[in-house]
């Protein structure tokens, strides 16, 4: 697992989701072969080897013990109209075989968290090139973002945060939306989210983890990482984690 503010890239041998939807845009790979999906409980299973989840779009992976690449992506990017793809074709561009070595370098233990990087840039480019535009990022919500990853684990008000960068809170609200392309309280969830992965790669227990991160209890940050990423955050403790804490 490697982890950046608004991204996440897992690679591993596939875990059975239940049903969920979260906020994140997921896009799925086999590495070894064909998955299923569907899309709800009462929609058909479908076989592919790539896919392109919405935000908010309900679904469910059989992984039949094949061995999965997602990459969940949330902000900094601004996310403009993007529906779900299944399948997807986008593993056969011929300027995706560079993303395909690099996953196959990470199931091997093979490869670095600015390597990682770059290809789920790469992916995301690949994948959906219509559904995101890099944008600079204005400087008063660029110094919220820093502030707020400086301190994990924190709840601040909207209102504090306007504050701090001399705006009202209805402009601030406004252009954080504007600029994240999601809400402050969605933005703080994904921050405590990889406070509590944080803690755990350190070798904390996923309650002493949930604690740090802000999480009222362990079953709060359980029914958020469940929600996010459709397993249980004691899923962690299987996997090698690579963390880095950056505001982009």
């Amino acid at each position: 697992m490697f982890l950046w503010h608004g991204r996440a890239l897992i690679v591993g041998p596939g875990i059975d989701s239940s049903p969920h939807a979260h906020f994140a845009v997921q896009l799925t790979l086999g590495l070894d072969g064909p998955f299923r999906a569907r899309l709800g409980e009462d929609q058909p299973w479908l076989e592919t080897s790539a896919a392109v989840f919405a935000p908010n779009q309900a679904h469910q992976l059989d992984c039949g013990g094949a061995t999965l690449a997602h990459l969940f992506v949330e902000m900094p990017l601004r996310q403009r109209a993007i529906g779900t793809v299944m399948p997807a074709q986008y593993h056969a561009l011929p300027h995706f075989a560079s993303i395909r070595s690099a996953l196959d370098a990470a199931r091997r233990g093979g490869l670095g968290v600015e390597n990682a990087a770059q290809a789920a840039e790469q992916w995301i480019a690949c994948a959906v090139p219509q559904a995101f535009s890099p944008a600079a990022c204005d400087a008063r919500i660029a110094a919220v973002l820093e502030w707020i990853a400086a301190h994990p684990g924190s709840e601040p008000s909207g209102a504090e945060l306007a504050e701090r960068v001399h705006l009202s809170e209805s402009r601030f609200t406004h252009l954080f939306r504007q600029q994240t392309g999601m809400s402050l309280s969605r933005y703080l969830l994904w921050t405590r989210l990889l406070a509590g992965v944080a803690a755990v790669a350190r070798g904390d227990s996923v309650t002493a983890a949930a604690h740090e991160a802000g999480f009222a209890d362990l079953a709060h940050m359980s029914r958020s990482f469940r929600n996010t990423f459709g397993v249980m955050p004691s899923e962690l403790q299987k996997m090698t984690i690579a963390f880095k804490q950056i505001a982009q």
